[in-house]
């Protein structure tokens, strides 16, 4: 991991994520709920390995990801995967449990958001369960003026990083 903002009285710092950084989104895994994981690939993950990789298939341009640090370990991850020849990139996010609600995920989609228009990216599409309230108020302060579209339980939309 390659620190990318310290933290502060308490507060997870930032790093980027690279090759070599296995063991400790591993342990990030087991650390998350199934609930958190579900939240996350909407459907249940139970093997480490195919967490781990889907998080560390970075690499800086098409695909980035950023970590919230606490204490030497991870405690969130946001990362964006660019649609093909577009200017438009997925976003998706997961904070272990015990670190939700405490603003990580603003300042990991904000550091994100950041790096993806370094590298002509101007928007994050994103998809939303209708009963993750916790992720549709997220949206809601880093998105104010986001309309998301509902079908079978989930919410589509976009919006502008500019």
């Amino acid at each position: 991991m390659i620190e990318i903002e310290s933290g502060r009285s308490g507060r997870p710092g930032l790093a980027r994520l690279e090759t070599g950084d296995e063991v400790a989104v591993g342990g990030f895994y087991h650390r998350l709920s199934a609930q958190s994981l579900y939240r996350r690939f909407f459907s249940p993950i139970s093997r480490e390995d195919h967490f781990v990789a889907s998080v560390l298939r970075a690499d800086q341009l098409e695909r980035d990801a950023v970590a919230a640090v606490q204490g030497g370990e991870i405690v969130g991850i946001a990362q964006y995967s660019r649609r093909p020849g577009s200017p438009e990139a997925e976003l998706a996010i997961v904070v272990a449990d015990d670190w939700q609600r405490q603003g990580i995920a603003t300042r990991m989609i904000a550091a994100l958001a950041d790096r993806a228009v370094h590298r002509g990216i101007n928007t994050f599409a994103v998809d939303v369960q209708g009963d993750n309230y916790g992720a549709l108020k997220l949206l809601r302060r880093v998105a104010p003026g986001l309309h998301l579209t509902f079908s079978g339980g989930v919410g589509e939309g976009s919006f502008d990083l500019t």
